[in-house]
């Protein structure tokens, strides 16, 4: 499906340190959930995301997917591992399930859930073509 095929060309780049191939996956309007950061903390906008990555040059944080559930061409939900070191020097390594959903083949929202039956609902709640 779509979704996984868009999902997989995000964790690539995001690996592949592809930072501007990882800007031209993301939606001007992009929201993304920041589950290493606390609950409620996200990063709105091309150019929140741009400040995001770029502070963390030179800091390890890792995002892995392992399993992809598309639900439909343009949400997924996607299980896998987010490892990084937090400001105490500590390695963090947290199993994370994000749900995503696309609009205009770019991520538009990246929300992380405590299960795959959460992230489900998630995008369920999320139909397709509504504005935030």
């Amino acid at each position: 499906m779509e979704s996984e095929r868009l999902a997989r060309r995000c964790f690539a780049a995001f690996a592949r340190g592809e930072t501007e191939k990882l800007f031209e996956l993301v939606h001007a309007d992009v929201e993304i959930e920041l589950h290493s950061l606390g609950p409620g903390d996200a990063l709105h906008g091309q150019d929140a995301v741009a400040a995001f990555v770029e502070g963390r040059r030179g800091h390890f944080f890792e995002a892995s997917a392992d399993v992809f559930r598309p639900v439909d061409e343009e949400r997924i939900v996607v299980e896998g591992r987010l490892r990084w070191i937090d400001e105490d020097r500590i390695l963090r390594d947290d199993p994370v399930i994000w749900a995503f959903e696309f609009r205009d083949g770019l991520l538009f929202r990246s929300t992380t859930a405590q299960s795959v039956l959460e992230a489900e609902g998630l995008l369920a709640g999320a139909p397709r073509g509504s504005e935030r």
